[in-house]
């Protein structure tokens, strides 16, 4: 890879770091969510240093093409977080269904005590 490509990667990576930083520090992004990010951003960091673990790993699994390794590692990185996010979704649809019946009950007694 050349020197250019690293330089790159690395202000890309770096970038990334100090944008998700920002976002915390600003409370404009859960610290929880971007624990993933920082450390995304650091892959992203090391990336470009890893081209010859890359071509090893391809030769160990037998992938004759080595920037393959990158996507596949990339859709198991989508896969995860899609299923993250969606346990995160599940459990806010349930909240917002339980404060949903907590409020309705809540006017419920309410519109009795205005009637008596």
């Amino acid at each position: 890879m050349s020197l250019g490509a690293r330089i790159f990667i690395i202000v890309t990576g770096l970038l990334i770091f100090f944008i998700i930083f920002e976002l915390v520090r600003r409370r404009r992004f859960r610290e929880d969510l971007s624990i993933l990010w920082f450390v995304v951003s650091l892959i992203i960091i090391a990336g470009a240093f890893a081209d010859t673990f890359i071509n090893a790993l391809a030769r160990f699994l037998g992938i004759g093409y080595p920037p393959i390794v990158i996507i596949i590692f990339l859709i198991l990185i989508l896969i995860v977080s899609l299923m993250y996010f969606s346990m995160l979704i599940s459990e806010l649809k349930s909240r917002i269904k339980e404060l949903t019946q907590k409020l309705a009950f809540i006017e419920y007694e309410l519109d009795n005590k205005r009637e008596k």
